[in-house]
């Protein structure tokens, strides 16, 4: 009995959810920097993942008296928070009826946002409308997945990673500490695979333009079936 009850109680590979796998989480980030080099060389040259750079552009448009940008900054940080909200509103709705598809559902959000952006025409006023929509979905993302394997890996932006990256490169050199210089390790994978989709994205924009956010798309949907690829796996262990 004893056995039995430590072979429950142990939380070992295998029994992780579906969307805590690595593999989940380098696409999801190959994703985010894909969308980054979009938004830059497609959207106006801005980076609608993070919302820092619009909040000083904001801030430098009020001292400066700019009213004419206003909302060129202001839209998708609004848009970044409501992307916030509903994630969490998807969040409460399922769970409170108990079903497994939050990240799914979410993710399938993201794919209809992209598609709406991909259809908006390239000029100066729409990019603010394409740039707030992936403002929004890249919110959904970063507010439902927030844990990979218990590390807290940010997969539409890099500056956490980074930092994280450091520190456990830090710890594992001054200490010793092997585990630490794997966590840096991971830290690096995740930061390098945003570099990327980057790489990719730039070059998509090349070739594709406009259309180029459409890989974005299908590199969603294929979380959307690893994760459910692994749930069937761990319902039939089950």
């Amino acid at each position: 009995m004893k056995a039995a009850h430590s072979t429950r109680t142990s939380k070992p590979e295998s029994a992780l959810i579906p969307s805590q796998r690595m593999r989940v989480a380098y696409l999801l980030t190959l994703v985010g920097g894909y969308l980054d080099a979009y938004t830059y060389f497609e959207r106006g040259g801005v980076f609608a993942n993070a919302q820092t750079g619009n909040i000083v552009k904001l801030g430098i448009a009020l001292a400066n008296g700019a009213r004419d940008l206003y909302l060129r900054y202001l839209i998708p940080i609004v848009a970044f928070s409501v992307g916030l909200l509903t994630a969490l509103a998807i969040k409460e709705y399922l769970e409170a009826r108990e079903l497994r598809l939050v990240r799914r559902s979410v993710l399938a959000a993201e794919i209809v946002g992209l598609a709406v952006v991909g259809l908006i025409p390239l000029n100066e006023e729409l990019d603010i409308v394409a740039n707030s929509i992936v403002s929004f979905v890249a919110a959904m993302q970063y507010e439902t997945f927030t844990t990979f394997r218990g590390e807290a890996i940010v997969t539409t932006m890099s500056t956490g990673n980074l930092r994280k990256m450091v520190d456990a490169l830090f710890a594992g050199i001054v200490h010793h500490d092997t585990a630490k210089l794997h966590r840096a390790g991971l830290f690096l994978s995740i930061i390098a695979t945003f570099t990327a989709g980057a790489f990719v994205g730039t070059r998509a924009c090349d070739a594709m333009g406009r259309a180029a956010v459409l890989p974005a798309m299908l590199g969603l949907g294929a979380a959307i079936a690893i994760i459910t690829a692994l749930r069937r796996a761990n319902h039939r262990r089950a």
